[in-house]
């Protein structure tokens, strides 16, 4: 995640949290500061978030998002279908707790620090989740104006400890090939994907607006065609 609030490591304002009992062997007054990056790394570990583009407009033909992510358009884009993307996840994670939602982008986020109450009646982990939720609320959902043209959307695994690895081939729809891909490599991106049901696009930039057409192989030829 690249938003500041994100990409630094975490700590957060607390009330009551048992620092000396999270990190026993560790604790005193010398590393009370250090303990609470420490109780911020057990928090971020149990976010696990995925980005996309496209939460409002079509995502593929957004000019900043293949200067900045796809290494000036030398990589690819994946467009994928958001309903069986989440049918993979309820079949290979089920109960799994997850949440797709579009970020919200604000002049001035006002409000959004979010502040760790520890209940010391109820189990360490449950306090953990309790906080999780708020934070998955007014943070992970929200980014400051200057994100807006990312268009972003995210799929957010909460309170999760071991990493999961979503099967996303029964999703995937398309892949854009990127304008400075060699051409040399289509062969190997269209073997991957040709008996698959994905369709593979190429990238085209004319009018000043990104274009994409339809790339397919016969007899040996490559064949390209509009939508």
């Amino acid at each position: 995640m690249n938003d500041p609030r994100e990409a630094h490591d975490w700590t957060f304002g607390s009330t009551n949290v048992p620092y000396e009992k999270l990190f026993p062997a560790y604790y005193s007054d010398q590393t009370h500061i250090d303990c609470q990056f420490r109780f911020g790394k057990m928090v971020k570990d149990r976010f696990q978030v995925i980005c996309f583009s496209g939460a409002q407009r079509k995502g593929w033909d957004n000019e900043m998002m293949w200067a900045h992510y796809a290494d000036r358009q030398t990589g690819v884009c994946l467009e994928f279908d958001e309903e069986a993307l989440k049918r993979s996840i309820d079949e290979n994670f089920p109960g799994t707790r997850f949440e797709i939602q579009d970020v919200n982008y604000e002049q001035q986020i006002r409000n959004r620090d979010a502040w760790v109450y520890w209940d010391e009646s109820v189990p360490q982990e449950q306090n953990l989740t309790n906080f999780l939720e708020q934070l998955s609320r007014k943070v992970t959902f929200y980014k400051s104006h200057f994100w807006e043209k990312e268009d972003e959307k995210r799929l957010l695994f909460l309170n999760h400890t071991n990493r999961l690895f979503v099967p996303i081939l029964s999703a995937l729809k398309a892949v854009h090939i990127g304008l400075n891909i060699p051409k040399k490599e289509h062969e190997a991106i269209f073997q991957a994907v040709k008996e698959k049901g994905i369709k593979l696009y190429v990238m085209v930039y004319q009018s000043n607006r990104y274009e994409r057409w339809n790339l397919s192989k016969k007899e040996e030829q490559w064949w390209t065609s509009k939508d």
